[in-house]
């Protein structure tokens, strides 16, 4: 059983060290770009737009990139916790 938590645990820590991955890169190029744009000079309207458009893209880029990792942690994750429900009912069989 210890050994079931223990990797479920592992697996989601994969899962948010991965999300931390995804928004820290997130958050290094908006800020990078947010300094080019004021320096270009254009309006902090005209920069909020360019940077939401610029993290949606950055956004769905992670997604394609990283979604199967994803897809094969949560599978895992789903398949450890059915094994950690089924054990007690194995055990006693």
């Amino acid at each position: 059983m210890d050994d079931v938590n223990r990797v479920l645990d592992s697996l989601l820590q994969l899962v948010v060290g991965l999300g931390d991955l995804i928004v820290n890169a997130i958050v290094a190029v908006e800020l990078w770009l947010r300094a080019q744009l004021g320096t270009m000079g254009l309006s902090p309207q005209v920069q909020t737009v360019v940077l939401i458009v610029v993290a949606v893209l950055l956004i769905l880029g992670a997604l394609r990139l990283f979604g199967g990792l994803v897809r094969i942690a949560v599978v895992l994750i789903l398949a450890l916790i059915a094994v950690h429900i089924l054990m007690p009912v194995l055990q006693h069989a």
